[in-house]
């Protein structure tokens, strides 16, 4: 096909190249990017006409008009490239062909700038070459043959490395830089043969892995248990009997032996701890108190756990030495066996002691958690990557949890939540049918566990360029984060910093929008104390792992939340993610 005119086409936010993240996409105007390719079209003998916009429509009709006054055309989608199938439909309804184009080389940049929706209807795909891109793009409509469209599944056919994907053929270049693809063409076949397949199998946890090794388990659950012993006489009690799993996990110091079921009592007195499980654990959890070296004594007696701790305080002296203190989690039933086993004189209850204790992390704790996180930070970073509209909550939250779990975590650390548009509005949302559409805001709430630690984080994903009202809030939810993020060190309250978020929220005119509490703490479980909420007035202390996430919810139109989950250290807070804040629009 022969080439006399081209249009040359650039879309969203490549007006304001020379000025824009400069250190990527270089100090070129867009004035001098046409004048330069249109000056290198012009020593071809192709006369270029330029159109630049930022509305999906005009460059829709301008694709359209297109196709009765021009040859071919030269396209940077911008950020369209990423979700707008009403381009690609264009693209695929004109019979000339165009060439996609990328300044940056997009396949080394955030997973989700590593998808095109538009390549596939386009010739040709050029990136990472700058301006230089524009007049290769050129050099292909002059050069080639015979050109055909990419096509669905084209990223498995070509080495992702590839500067340059024509359809059908590999690179090639002559000594003047000019791509000829028909001395390619021989080498197609074999290409297909051998794509270049980028498959992630990265276990994201295992950087960590020799730190939560090093750790001395038994001399942490020595610790945990005198902590639990020192709490004792403000119970009234001697002893102390654990029945909440993750209490339970907290206090040995074992790892990836419990399960979800409430199999176990854990008895610690004034100088022992006894552990009663049954036979469907006992052998695993004295195999890995053998390798710790710990001092707990393992049972799985045929008993009730109230008559094995009866037996354990009789057989060393301490039953008539104090009460026991029981946990006010237990079932009625269970407290009814308590006091046949033990007589109610015997028994104390507490709240939330052991959850307390567990309140303060350890160095060891906060290693495990970090691990989490980096778990959860790859998945979000992949995500971006393969969502799109189309795509329904549900298709999203199962890539979501099912890339955590295959690259490092070893559970979730809860169900993940994906709301898309007015579904974003309910926070605790349940992922769908409904399908995720242009101009919409997606919530994802989710985190991976590793090590036995979660990890929680919420961000929120713009499908194409948010409208005035949805950026409007994104900007005041972000401040709301950040303001109280920088204020979080000990001695703040939780009380507190709840109070600054709503502040923060009401003055960026979104006040009685957020509904639910500011933070909550995490470690094993995903929700722990401390609380940051109107309620807590107690302060925070270095170690506690807390979320900041505030939100804005308005119902039938749209929702959105941000949350980080961080240390209280003595400087401030720390925040475990290493994604940062800033507005993702695929």
């Amino acid at each position: 096909m022969e080439m006399h005119s081209v249009l040359l086409m650039n879309g969203p936010n490549l007006d304001m190249l020379g000025t824009r993240e400069p250190d990527v996409y270089g100090a070129t105007t867009l004035a001098e990017l046409e004048a330069e390719v249109a000056a290198y079209a012009a020593s071809r003998g192709i006369a270029i006409s330029r159109f630049q916009s930022n509305s999906e429509g005009d460059l829709i009709t301008a694709i359209q008009c297109a196709r009765t006054q021009f040859d071919g055309i030269v396209y940077n989608p911008g950020a369209h490239t990423h979700y707008s199938y009403a381009l690609r439909d264009a693209i695929a309804g004109i019979d000339i062909p165009v060439v996609e184009v990328h300044i940056s080389d997009v396949s080394n940049r955030e997973a989700f700038r590593r998808i095109s929706v538009i390549a596939p209807a386009c010739v040709a795909q050029v990136k990472g070459l700058g301006v230089e891109g524009y007049c290769r793009a050129i050099d292909i409509l002059c050069d080639m043959p015979e050109l055909v469209r990419l096509g669905e599944g084209y990223e498995a056919k070509y080495s992702a490395k590839s500067a340059i994907k024509i359809a059908g053929v590999q690179e090639a270049r002559s000594d003047d830089g000019v791509v000829h693809g028909v001395e390619a063409c021989e080498d197609a076949e074999a290409a297909q043969d051998a794509p270049d397949a980028a498959v992630d199998d990265r276990n994201y946890a295992e950087a960590f892995a020799e730190a939560v090794a090093d750790a001395d388990r038994a001399a942490l659950s020595l610790q945990r248990q005198q902590l639990v012993r020192d709490a004792c006489p403000q119970l009234g009690a001697h002893s102390f009997l654990v029945r909440d799993t993750s209490n339970i996990k907290w206090i040995t110091a074992i790892d990836g032996v419990f399960d979800e079921e409430r199999a176990h009592a854990l008895l610690v007195t004034g100088d022992g701890a006894f552990l009663h499980t049954d036979t469907r654990y006992s052998n695993a959890i004295r195999t890995q108190l053998d390798q710790m070296g710990s001092t707990i004594q393992v049972s799985d007696e045929r008993v009730g756990h109230m008559v094995f701790a009866r037996q354990v305080l009789e057989g060393s002296g301490e039953l008539d030495a104090g009460r026991m203190a029981i946990e006010d989690t237990i079932t009625y039933a269970e407290y009814v066996k308590a006091v046949e086993a033990l007589g109610i004189e015997s028994l104390a209850a507490s709240t939330d002691t052991v959850v307390d204790l567990r309140a303060v992390k350890t160095p060891a704790e906060v290693i495990r958690m970090k691990a989490a996180q980096a778990v959860t930070d790859a998945a979000f970073r992949h995500i971006v990557g393969f969502m799109c509209p189309g795509m329904t909550e549900r298709e999203v939250q199962l890539e979501l949890e099912d890339f955590m779990v295959r690259h490092g975590g070893d559970g979730l650390a809860f169900g993940s939540i994906v709301a898309t548009g007015a579904n974003g509005a309910n926070p605790h949302a349940i992922p769908g049918a409904t399908r995720l559409e242009a101009g919409q805001c997606v919530v994802m709430d989710f985190g991976a566990r590793a090590y036995g630690y979660c990890s929680d984080m919420t961000r929120v994903v713009f499908l194409g360029d948010p409208d005035a009202e949805l950026a409007r809030a994104w900007e005041v939810l972000r401040r709301a984060n950040e303001t109280v993020e920088e204020m979080l060190r000990p001695g703040v309250t939780g009380k507190e910093a709840h109070e600054l978020a709503e502040k923060v929220l009401a003055e960026g005119g979104y006040e009685g929008r957020m509904g639910h509490g500011l933070g909550h703490g995490v470690g094993l479980d995903v929700h722990e104390q401390p609380v940051l909420n109107l309620r807590n007035d107690k302060p925070l202390v270095a170690g506690n792992v807390v979320t900041v996430e505030p939100g804005i919810y308005i119902p039938g139109k749209f929702g959105m939340r941000l949350e980080d989950c961080g240390l209280i250290t003595d400087a401030g807070y720390e925040v475990f993610s290493e994604l940062g804040h800033e507005m993702v629009v695929i």
